[in-house]
């Protein structure tokens, strides 16, 4: 494993030979021999943007091909043969199975890109350089949470399904950025959004787990509110709605945090509900650029993910067989919600209007004395 700092590589003044004006800084990772001879010259490349807080580590797992980590903020480590110092400029290139983990460091940190270089018969969804937190600061080796690993990666393939979905796309879609397209898709998200914290409450009331329920309290005191954000958005003349598919896929969730298990409800609050969120409220954020309630939850969901998967690993002899099929079932769910919202967007079939006196983007904290966090 070697690690090349970004100041080695020449820099490109200018586009022409008889231009000097500075375009900038850039630099032409071909422009340096060792960085030149070790990429390939024709490949698809599976990229990940990775982002670990002081002293989290990351396990990576074992591939049969070469990648590279490019540091592009704060510091951290590389674990190998020869555990090396990485900070931002920095590019580690990583031969087959060279990476045994990564660590961000302090104060701040580490961001960096992990480039995969996948070979012809490759498969799309190979996982990333680096795909699995272990808790506690320490790497963890091959054999620990092997299981859970795959639910992980389970959860990935789920999540990349749903990224194909009608609602993506449509996210993606000239059509998204439509007046009309845009009330109608936020009046469907209201409804989910209303729905959620009776989830999040339903969760810290039937909650007995010490660490478990620490974690409800503080997952819901981050989220109170947000409803309330997103209708004062929509603004005061938005009444609020219901639709049937929607109300029937959140009651599910309600009523399955009251008759699930601990290892269960973390698997459908953090890994299915939070990671689907993850991915689509990212993606609004291109569509509602002026909006802060789509970047503000952009943050949350990651590091609300990354807290679900913590607890479960922490969890010693986990049964996988009944965490898999909630898993199946959670994704099931929400993909039935996000298609009811991507209908209601397009027009195909509109929410019911309720009376006004139906405020379900009421504060639901309040009804349930719970203290709302400053928004």
């Amino acid at each position: 494993m070697r690690v090349i700092n970004t100041a080695g590589i020449p820099a490109i003044e200018s586009l022409k030979t008889d231009e000097r004006t500075l375009l900038g800084l850039f630099k032409e990772f071909r422009e340096h021999a060792e960085l030149s001879a070790f990429l390939p010259e024709a490949c698809r490349l599976s990229l990940r943007w990775v982002r670990l807080s002081p002293e989290q580590p990351l396990r990576p797992r074992d591939l049969p091909t070469r990648g590279m980590l490019v540091v592009t903020e704060g510091r951290g480590e590389v674990m190998g043969e020869s555990p090396r110092k990485i900070q931002a400029g920095d590019v580690v290139l990583v031969p087959p199975g060279g990476l045994r983990g990564l660590v961000g460091g302090a104060p701040d940190g580490l961001s960096a890109i992990s480039i995969h270089f996948e070979g012809e018969d490759a498969r799309w969804d190979t996982p990333c350089l680096c795909a699995a937190p272990a808790p506690g600061g320490q790497v963890e080796g091959p054999s620990g949470g092997a299981a859970l690993d795959r639910l992980l990666e389970e959860n990935e393939v789920h999540a990349r399904e749903f990224a194909g979905s009608p609602l993506m796309q449509l996210l993606r879609s000239e059509r998204a950025r439509g007046d009309e397209v845009k009330r109608r898709m936020l009046g469907a998200l209201q409804i989910w959004s209303d729905a959620f914290q009776k989830v999040l409450c339903a969760r810290v009331v039937f909650e007995s787990h010490p660490a478990a329920s620490a974690i409800a309290e503080r997952h819901l005191a981050d989220e109170v509110g947000h409803n309330r954000r997103l209708a004062r958005m929509r603004g005061p003349s938005r009444s609020p709605s219901w639709d049937r598919g929607i109300a029937a896929a959140s009651s599910w969730f309600i009523e399955r945090m009251g008759s699930a298990s601990t290892e269960e409800r973390t698997v459908l609050v953090h890994f299915v509900i939070e990671r689907c969120a993850d991915i689509l409220l990212s993606a609004a954020q291109a569509v509602f650029p002026d909006v802060d309630y789509f970047a503000i939850h952009a943050q949350l969901d990651a590091d609300h993910f990354r807290l679900g998967y913590e607890l479960l690993k922490s969890f010693p002899g986990l049964d996988i067989a009944p965490l898999r099929g909630a898993l199946t079932e959670g994704w099931q769910m929400m993909n039935m919600i996000c298609q009811r919202i991507n209908d209601i967007a397009e027009g195909s079939d509109a929410a019911l209007d309720l009376p006004a006196a139906c405020d379900l983007a009421g504060d639901s904290a309040r009804e349930l004395s719970i203290a709302p966090a400053a928004e």
